[in-house]
């Protein structure tokens, strides 16, 4: 039994007892199952997205204005903060203020991305709990509404990204096109961490503290603040490690100097990213049969 939707919101009348049960997992449905479930249950995703984007702002004045807004105001705050007042220069580059904000601004971007997805996984399943005790669902769309709903706004703020670049710069350089080619992989590395933490925290309850600490270790460990170029080379791989490191800097080097990614770092970053969603994806399908005993 499929779940229905009704103005805007999820309903289903089955019950427990018949939960969906998950094909066995060989090789090939290792690598494109969670592929084939969220395409399965696509029309249900693009609800919960959508649910979750208007969450945010449900009860505002404004709405989904705030979605432009905010990286607006952000921007702004960093042209201000960063490139007049403190005159803060990017190492490398002779940028005007405006061109130095942009610079922390793509760092940012993807770090918001991240810690919007992650910031709510612990407790997805909790918060969740009509879905996962008295309901058929696929409760493995839950992480993945989760992400698009985080994507949906990297867009937003990527899209005001680019008109400023062009305002300023004029037409990106064709290494731009680079760009979705390293978002993609990343989202799916969220994504597999979402998997991982939403089911981890239906279990251990103080995982959503730990992502605090989570927050300021990615933080300090991505080039948001500077370019990798600036680390000592003995301590770089631990930048390296880090999956917001090589979006960022991609997306600056294509974007500022014109830089294509080097093709093989980005089918090892893209492979890397596939194995970990999918095993991500893989150990929330056989831990969920014993979320409606714990929450």
């Amino acid at each position: 039994m499929n779940p229905k939707v009704s103005g805007g919101a999820v309903r289903t009348t089955a019950p427990v007892a018949m939960r969906e049960r998950e094909p066995a997992q060989n090789g090939s449905e290792f690598l494109i199952g969670m592929f084939r479930t969220m395409w399965r249950h696509r029309h249900l995703a693009s609800l919960l997205i959508g649910r979750n984007v208007e969450a945010s702002f449900r009860g505002s004045v404004l709405g989904k204005l705030w979605t432009a807004l905010v990286p607006l105001l952000r921007l702004a705050i960093y042209t201000t903060v960063l490139g007049l007042i403190l005159r803060v220069r990017w190492p490398g580059h002779h940028n005007t203020s405006l061109e130095t904000a942009l610079l922390y601004f793509v760092g940012l971007t993807f770090y918001d991305f991240f810690m919007e997805a992650i910031h709510t996984a612990p407790a997805l399943m909790a918060d969740n709990v009509n879905f996962v005790k008295k309901v058929v669902f696929p409760l493995e769309i839950l992480p993945f509404a989760t992400v698009g709903a985080a994507l949906v706004r990297l867009c937003v703020t990527g899209t005001i990204l680019l008109v400023f670049f062009i305002i300023i710069r004029g037409v990106p350089p064709l290494a731009a096109l680079s760009i979705p080619l390293a978002v993609v992989p990343f989202a799916l590395i969220v994504l597999g961490t979402v998997w991982f933490l939403s089911a981890l925290g239906a279990y251990v309850r103080d995982l959503r503290q730990l992502t605090g600490v989570l927050a300021l270790v990615m933080m300090y460990l991505s080039p948001i603040f500077f370019p990798l170029v600036m680390v000592p080379e003995r301590a770089r791989a631990l930048f390296y490690v880090n999956p917001l490191a090589f979006p960022i800097e991609t997306t600056r080097g294509a974007l500022f100097s014109g830089q294509w990614p080097a093709w093989w770092a980005l089918l090892a970053y893209a492979a890397v990213a596939w194995l970990f969603a999918a095993a991500g994806y893989r150990w929330f399908v056989r831990v969920k049969p014993g979320f409606a005993d714990v929450i």
